[in-house]
Order: C-alpha cells, then sequence, then structure tokens
C-alpha cells in the first residue's frame, strides 16, 4: 500500500472529525497553547539560570535560536505556501486566518530549535521540549492548519540548525 503524498481535504475532515469526536476542540486548543508556553518557560528558565550562572553558553542559548527563527520566518515569506484550509476550503479546528506562510512550520521549528537549545544544556529538559515539539506537530496537522511536510520541514530545519549551532561551530 502506498501512502499519499499530500493530505486531501476528505483526510482532513477525517482526522479533524476524528479528533472533535475523541479529544475535543477545547482540550485540542488548551494542549497546544499549553506546549507552547511550558516551551517558552523552560526556554526562559534555562537562559535565566545560565544568565545567573555566567554561563558563557547563554550567548549560543539566546543567538542560534534567534537567527533561525528569523531565517524560518523570511524562508516562509519566500514560499508563501497556502495552508490546507485555504487550499481545500474547510476551516481549521485552531481558530486561524492566516494566509499562506504555511511551510515550513514557525510553530514546530520554534520548539523543536528550543528543544535543541534545552538538549544543548540539559538533557532532560531538551528531551521532555523535543516530544513535546513532536505532540505539537501532529495536532498542528490534526487540526487542519498545516500540512505534514510543513511541520516535517520545520522540525527538520531546527534539529540542523540546532546541531550545526550548538555542536558543529
Amino acid at each position: 500500500m502506498e501512502l499519499p503524498r499530500q493530505m486531501t481535504k476528505n483526510s482532513y475532515q477525517k482526522c479533524m472529525e476524528w479528533t472533535e469526536r475523541n479529544i475535543g476542540i477545547t482540550a485540542v486548543c488548551l494542549m497546544v497553547k499549553a506546549i507552547t508556553a511550558v516551551t517558552a518557560a523552560i526556554y526562559m528558565a534555562i537562559a535565566l539560570w545560565l544568565f545567573a550562572q555566567r554561563d558563557e553558553r547563554i550567548f549560543r542559548f539566546l543567538l542560534v535560536p534567534a537567527a533561525g527563527f528569523v531565517a524560518v520566518t523570511i524562508l516562509r515569506k519566500l514560499i508563501a505556501a497556502k495552508r490546507p484550509y485555504e487550499i481545500y476550503g474547510f476551516t481549521p479546528l485552531l481558530q486561524k486566518d492566516t494566509r499562506a506562510n504555511s511551510f515550513p512550520s514557525r510553530h514546530v521549528f520554534s520548539n523543536m530549535i528550543i528543544a535543541a537549545a534545552a538538549l544543548y544544556v540539559n538533557l532532560p529538559l531538551g528531551i521532555f521540549t523535543a516530544v513535546c515539539g513532536l505532540l505539537l506537530a501532529v495536532l498542528r496537522v490534526i487540526t487542519g492548519v498545516h500540512f505534514p511536510k510543513d511541520v516535517a520541514a520545520g522540525c527538520l530545519i531546527a534539529v540542523l540548525l540546532g546541531w550545526i549551532g550548538f555542536y558543529l561551530v
């Protein structure tokens, strides 16, 4: 059996119906907000700890994610890929009225570059944040705001930039 290369309108409708029936829109929205808030809190807590310890890693810890965020934002503007709900004409489960800028997913990129930054400083927090990022990627797809390729690209770019920024340079 060959997997489809891209989710269809029917695929999204089935995912969103399943999500609404088995998880609930409110729960999904809360999970997305919680993952985003927890990830931001972890990033800020580690940054404050590095600053308080006068740890020289703070410069890389702050610079790599910031540079990556700017680069991904510019890339999204240049590509201007439409979102699933724009192409297929449905209402996503997450409230979203943004047009284009779907590829790569900046939410997933941000979560995963923070996971890479956390891994650079604290293995357990890095692993926890990466797992949150993978869950966020799934949620962004099943709620109809991204294609799988969008979240996969966001994750891959974060992993590559994290590896380069934290370990190669």
